[in-house]
């Protein structure tokens, strides 16, 4: 967000910053990668997941570093032509870009990589180490924290390249980095086990935390795991979940501008600002109420929620109740309708999240649960997929359609038994196949 709006002040067009946004986010699509990899391979006298959090948190802190040598000023560039009896004259004063753009993208690429690499250890090590009574709340941080960051980078981040320019935010983003890397280089994983490579210690891990000693075992394990209903029904929920909003979301930000004449910065001032907030607010409060009642009551409170915001906003059409404080045209009910959204969404991804830590089979933990969140990305891509049939069969009528299957969705969960896996697999102890 940050690095698009300082590019564009550059005079960098909208193909340009287009090309480094998917830079960023082009290594996330395959980071389904990551699981197998950290499930068969790594330093089991350091732990199981923590050499790869430190390989990923150090890739990252370079990346960054790196970046700090690419210059994006703009070069001063004019051209002359010479006429008889005047001399050289200046036609055309212009400011190219410097072509450093293309390395930064690879660098922001290469950052990217250990980025995802990072988020995938970190949820296996959740899986590994987190007591049930402690999912949820742990869920809540976890997905709490991208508003934070979310927060700093467009906020904080933004203000320090008003001051201090591009290498001051890299600096910055250096100094936070390198903060967060004392937590995986000080503490262990397990007691007794080498804190570094030349620290004294030994493997710790239980019979069944070993790594996969192949890469046949490691997918006959995952196939093993995916075979129970529980795992197979959690999976349905997450490819389901988030359709709704895929679909609406590009869908109703076209509405607020052109049928209700909001300007963008109305809508972004809404969910940026307070939508923030709100989304922080489910997080957190979700991950805690998912330890007090369980991670599908919480989801079921997201999904029928959302689903009951669908509806209320079809029934908000001047043709259903007319005009008035309950309508499209009143500001008040929109804006309360995209916070509900907002919020509602981070309940039920807590939830989610939470749900998924139980039901992976810890054996294979950076696999399965990687493979989850596979699921909830490809929701919300099928639903962004979706959203032109909204020009072919209506907006009031497309909202009431996914209201109505948000709230189905409701019916799978006394389904799911969160504890079948662990029930029926154990934790992976004796576990050969």
């Amino acid at each position: 967000m940050t690095l698009a709006a300082y590019l564009a002040e550059r005079g960098f067009d909208a193909g340009a910053i287009g090309a480094l946004a998917a830079a960023a986010t082009l290594p996330w699509t395959f980071k389904w990668v990551w699981g197998p990899l950290i499930d068969r391979f790594g330093i089991p006298s350091m732990g199981r997941r923590r050499p790869w959090i430190i390989l990923a948190q150090g890739g990252m802190i370079l990346s960054i570093a790196s970046m700090t040598l690419v210059s994006l000023e703009p070069v001063s560039t004019s051209f002359w032509i010479h006429l008889p009896g005047v001399g050289p004259v200046s036609v055309v004063s212009t400011q190219i870009p410097q072509l450093d753009l293309a390395v930064l993208g690879w660098m922001i690429f290469v950052h990217n990589i250990f980025n995802s690499l990072q988020d995938v250890s970190v949820d296996a090590l959740a899986v590994d180490l987190l007591r049930e009574e402690e999912r949820g709340r742990v869920s809540g941080l976890m997905y709490g924290s991208k508003f934070i960051g979310t927060f700093i980078g467009g906020a904080v981040l933004s203000r320090v390249l008003t001051s201090e320019g591009l290498a001051g935010v890299f600096m910055w983003q250096i100094v936070i980095l390198s903060g967060i890397m004392l937590l995986p280089l000080l503490l262990r994983e397990r007691s007794g086990e080498r804190l570094l490579p030349w620290t004294k210690g030994s493997i710790q891990l239980q019979p069944g935390e070993v790594l996969s000693k192949s890469a046949l075992m490691l997918f006959r394990r995952l196939g093993k795991a995916f075979s129970l209903r529980s795992t197979q029904l959690a999976g349905a929920i997450g490819l389901c979940m988030f359709i709704a909003n895929g679909a609406l979301g590009p869908v109703l930000q076209v509405f607020y501008i052109e049928d209700l004449g909001w300007q963008r910065t109305d809508y972004t001032d809404i969910s940026g600002g307070w939508g923030v907030f709100l989304g922080l607010a489910g997080a957190m409060g979700g991950g805690f109420l998912a330890d007090l009642f369980g991670a599908k009551r919480i989801i079921a409170f997201g999904s029928i929620g959302l689903g009951i915001c669908y509806l209320a906003f079809a029934a908000m059409a001047p043709d259903v109740f007319g005009s008035g404080w309950f309508s499209w045209e009143s500001r008040g009910a929109m804006t309360m309708f995209i916070l509900a959204e907002g919020f509602l969404l981070s309940m039920a991804t807590v939830g989610l999240f939470s749900m998924y830590m139980s039901v992976s089979w810890p054996i294979v933990a950076g696999t399965q649960f990687t493979a989850y969140m596979a699921l909830l990305n490809l929701s919300t891509t099928t639903g962004q997929w979706m959203a032109g049939l909204v020009e072919d069969v209506g907006l009031l009528q497309v909202v009431v359609a996914f209201g109505i299957f948000q709230l189905l969705l409701v019916l799978l969960l006394p389904l799911i038994d969160v504890h079948q896996t662990r029930r029926l697999l154990g934790d992976g102890t004796g576990a050969s196949t």
